[in-house]
C-alpha cells in the first residue's frame, strides 16, 4: 500500500503530538517535585490534579503558582484527545481530496455504538503546536 503525502504528514503529526504530551508530561513532573505534591499513581490526570491541589512553597511563589495552575488546567482539558491519538491506531479517512486522522478508543467502544474521532491534517497539527508550547510554558514557569 503506497502512502502519499498527506497520510504521511497525518502521521507525522501524529507522532509531534504523541512527543508534546511526553514533554508536557515531563514538565508536570518537575512541577509535582518542586511542590513537594504527591501522587498516588503514574496517570497524566493524577499528575496534574496533584499539582494543582499542591500549595505555593518557597520555591514557587504564589504568583507563580496561579500562573502553573492555569497551564495546568490547558492541558487537562486535551486530556480526552490525549487518550484517544495515545490509545487508539490511527485509520486515515479520505474525504474527496482531504485525509483525516481517525481514531477509536477501545475503551470507549461497546456492543451498541461506535465512537470515533476525526481530526484533519491542519487540525492535529495545531494541536501538536499547542500542546508543544504548553510544554514549554510549563517547563520555564
Amino acid at each position: 500500500m503506497a502512502t502519499n503525502a498527506s497520510d504521511t504528514a497525518l502521521h507525522l503529526w501524529r507522532s509531534k503530538t504523541i512527543d508534546a504530551f511526553a514533554q508536557a508530561e515531563a514538565a508536570v513532573d518537575v512541577l509535582i517535585q518542586k511542590l513537594n505534591a504527591t501522587v498516588k499513581a503514574d496517570l497524566l490526570s493524577q499528575k496534574i490534579d496533584a499539582a494543582r491541589k499542591a500549595k505555593h512553597n518557597g520555591a514557587i511563589n504564589e504568583d507563580r503558582k496561579k500562573r502553573i495552575d492555569q497551564l495546568l488546567g490547558e492541558l487537562s482539558s486535551l486530556l480526552s484527545l490525549r487518550n484517544d491519538i495515545v490509545h487508539s491506531p490511527m485509520v486515515i479517512e479520505k474525504v474527496g481530496e482531504s485525509a483525516n486522522a481517525t481514531f477509536a478508543n477501545p475503551n470507549l467502544q461497546c456492543s451498541f455504538s461506535s465512537f470515533r474521532r476525526v481530526i484533519p491534517a491542519p487540525r492535529l497539527q495545531a494541536l501538536a503546536t499547542k500542546v508543544s508550547n504548553l510544554a514549554k510554558s510549563l517547563a520555564d514557569a
